[in-house]
């Protein structure tokens, strides 16, 4: 969800993914950590993540399913 989320807006910031999935931002921001240690984000600034191109290519593999 927060790939999609990255894919469709570019660069967003934890407070804001957090809105768009209705959870906590430390939960967001702890995932996205997990997200960026398995190289589908990037942080490009203080808590402002984007997709990567591995990310890109994980979310249209699990659109597939």
């Amino acid at each position: 969800m927060l790939l999609g989320i990255l894919d469709e807006r570019g660069a967003v910031e934890t407070t804001a993914l957090a809105s768009a999935v209705d959870a906590h931002p430390m939960t967001v921001a702890t995932k996205c950590h997990e997200l960026q240690a398995a190289g589908h984000v990037r942080q490009v600034s203080g808590g402002v993540y984007s997709i990567t191109d591995t990310g890109e290519k994980h979310l249209a593999a699990l659109s597939e399913h």
